[in-house]
């Protein structure tokens, strides 16, 4: 009985080691003849693909910027003194010959007036006392030129002290043009040097515009091209104008390139400084590739796009220029030949394999 258990044991092992053996020959050929093609469904990706070609487009470029007051002039004074009476305030408007301020001459500067004031009177007297000599025959000649001179050079002194502003206790400052008071640099008690700025003014009789450009796109963009602005929160109300000049400088705050509008006020009164705008600038017509919007993508390095070559996907850099409701008018080094990406184009990477969608 004890070796009919015994044998009976042996079997059953001897069964089941065979069932363990013939499952991991078997299993192991069937995972390693699944596992090439679970391999190549990983590293390829679905996308659905068309050519693209070049076409005559209308390129225009949306960029944004502010208004600003036509360039700004310093106000100065020509004398030395303090002043008494501020009229105005930063981002006020005035009048051409409105009262900016008043300056109290400085005490220097009215001493300066009184002596060549004086000068100037004793050098005439001494002029005519010669002169009168010269007749009797009691001076000479060089005496007369001498008291002439002296009368000449006393006067361009009195002259010099006079546009100091020695002759008056007080003197207006006054805008000598329509404008802005876009910054002051001196305040009511201050006392100020000859020549000290006391305020920026900024004409508002032309209005200066600044529009932000990509630094790529800049080199579209010349002075002469037609502008349409509008106002953020009016698009539809637009105001013709032409680039005036383009600043070949990348500004480091923005990182973009300046291009300056000027226009007449009355052109566009909806128009204030200080207001945010956007401008469509026209390039023109240019040769560009027409490529859906959807297979332009962008990161860090700039917009870019994938195209089909032998079952791989590679990418090719493009700058955008024109924009509509279905394509992007792009340039850059793309094969006519090839197909772009427009589907599935977000999980691609530069030479991943791809398999084309049934469509």
């Amino acid at each position: 009985m004890k070796q009919k258990v015994i044998l009976t044991g042996l079997l059953t092992a001897a069964i089941l080691g065979g069932a363990l053996w013939w499952f991991k020959l078997h299993g192991s050929t069937q995972a390693s003849a699944e596992a090439p093609e679970k391999t190549a469904e990983e590293t390829s990706a679905l996308v659905t693909s068309q050519l693209v070609s070049r076409q005559s487009l209308d390129n225009s470029l949306l960029v944004f910027g502010d208004v600003a007051t036509g360039k700004a002039t310093a106000i100065n004074f020509p004398q030395a003194g303090q002043i008494s009476r501020m009229q105005v305030v930063a981002g006020q408007q005035v009048h051409r010959g409105d009262e900016l301020a008043l300056l109290t001459t400085d005490p220097t500067a009215q001493a300066g007036y009184a002596q060549a004031l004086s000068a100037a009177r004793f050098a005439g007297n001494e002029l005519r006392r010669n002169e009168e000599l010269f007749a009797l025959q009691l001076a000479t000649q060089s005496q007369l030129d001498a008291a002439r001179k002296q009368l000449q050079d006393a006067d361009s002194n009195l002259a010099a002290q006079k546009k100091l502003g020695g002759e008056t206790g007080a003197a207006k400052v006054l805008a000598p043009f329509d404008g802005v008071v876009t910054a002051l640099t001196a305040g009511q008690g201050d006392r100020i040097a000859a020549g000290a700025p006391l305020m920026q003014l900024g004409r508002t009789d032309i209005l200066r515009i600044q529009l932000g450009i990509e630094p790529a796109q800049s080199r579209l963009v010349s002075v002469g091209m037609q502008v349409s602005i509008a106002t953020i929160q009016d698009t539809a109300k637009t105001i013709s104008a032409k680039v005036s000049e383009i600043q070949n400088l990348v500004d480091p705050k923005t990182q973009l390139v300046g291009a300056i509008v000027e226009l007449p006020a009355n052109k566009a009164p909806s128009l204030v400084p200080g207001m945010r705008i956007q401008a469509v600038i026209q390039l023109g017509k240019n040769l560009l590739w027409s490529v859906p919007r959807q297979a332009i993508l962008n990161d860090e390095n700039g917009a870019y796009l994938f195209q089909v070559a032998a079952g791989k996907a590679h990418r090719v850099a493009v700058v955008k220029l024109v924009e509509n409701a279905a394509n992007f008018g792009v340039d850059g080094k793309l094969d006519a030949a090839l197909p772009v990406v427009v589907l599935g184009n977000y999980e691609l990477q530069d030479g991943m394999s791809v398999r084309e969608a049934a469509r």
